[in-house]
């Protein structure tokens, strides 16, 4: 697999848009998705939530550890 901008444990926060309801929480990668056609997708999960989400690499930031 390609080098990835994210790694499986990073913390990272979801850029907001329109339609898309959540809370600016961070999350962690849980996995970066293998990359078939169009943009680089990861598994991330929210710190309050108990699912996955895939989300496209333009719409994650890296979150500064404190």
């Amino acid at each position: 697999m390609a080098q990835t901008k994210f790694s499986a444990g990073e913390r990272v926060s979801i850029t907001r848009t329109v339609g898309f309801s959540m809370s600016s929480t961070a999350c962690r990668v849980v996995a970066p998705l293998p990359r078939d056609a169009g943009p680089q997708q990861y598994r991330v999960r929210s710190e309050t939530e108990t699912f996955d989400r895939i989300i496209d690499e333009a719409r994650l930031e890296s979150v500064m550890h404190a």
